[in-house]
C-alpha cells in the first residue's frame, strides 16, 4: 500500500491535477534524469532536466500476483548529447526509476513525496533520428531477473570469481575422476 502525503492527497482530489512524470536512467557515464515539464526541477536533491513533451509510457501494472512486469518508454524532443549517450553505452540491465510527480497548481512547487510508479531495468533502446530524436526504452521488472539462469560451476575457477581468495574448491578437479573405495580393505 502506498501512502501519500496529505499535500499529494489534497492535490490529487482537486479539481484541476497538475502532474508530469520524471525519469532517471543509470548509464556508466552517470545518471540521465529528464522530466515532461517546460522547466528542471528537483526529486530528492537530484535535478531532472525539463524537456516539454517526453512523448508517451505505456500503462503501468501492478497486481498482487507475483509476476513481471514491463513498461514502455518513447522520449521524443531529446537533446543531441543524450542521443549520444543512449548509442554509445551498455546500458542493458542498469537501473530505471519513472516517477510521477505532482505540482501546487498556485505556485508550480513539486510537492513533496513523488510517487515511484515504475523501478526496473533497461532492456532494449530504438533510436529515431529525424527533426527531432526519439528514443523508445523497454524496461522490465526486476522481477524478471528471477526467470533468468544463475549458471555457476563448483570449480575453482567459478568460486575465485565469485570469492577471490576462497579456496575451498582447490581441490574439486583432482578429486572428479579419483576411485574411491567404500568401505575400505580390511573392513567387516
Amino acid at each position: 500500500m502506498r501512502t501519500l502525503s496529505t499535500a499529494v492527497e489534497a492535490a490529487i482530489q482537486a479539481e484541476i491535477v497538475s502532474r508530469t512524470v520524471a525519469i532517471e536512467m543509470d548509464f556508466p557515464s552517470g545518471m540521465v534524469r529528464v522530466n515532461g515539464s517546460p522547466s528542471d526541477f528537483q526529486i530528492l536533491g537530484n535535478t531532472y532536466l525539463g524537456i516539454g513533451g517526453l512523448g508517451g509510457i505505456s500503462a503501468t501494472e501492478e497486481s498482487a500476483e507475483l509476476r513481471a512486469y514491463g513498461l514502455t518508454l518513447s522520449l521524443s524532443g531529446i537533446p543531441r548529447d543524450m542521443v549520444a549517450v543512449a548509442l554509445g553505452q551498455a546500458y542493458q540491465g542498469r537501473r530505471v526509476t519513472v516517477w510521477e510527480v505532482i505540482f501546487d497548481t498556485t505556485s508550480w512547487a513539486v510537492l513533496a513525496d513523488p510517487v515511484v510508479v515504475f523501478r526496473g531495468r533497461m532492456d532494449t533502446m530504438d533510436v529515431r533520428l529525424g527533426e527531432t530524436a526519439t528514443i523508445i526504452v523497454k524496461a522490465e521488472n526486476r522481477l524478471a531477473d528471477w526467470e533468468r539462469p544463475r549458471i555457476r560451476r563448483y570449480t575453482d575457477e567459478d568460486q575465485q570469481q565469485a570469492y577471490p581468495g576462497d579456496r575451498g574448491f582447490r581441490f574439486v578437479s583432482a578429486t572428479a575422476e579419483k576411485e574411491i573405495v567404500w568401505p575400505g580393505k580390511g573392513a567387516v
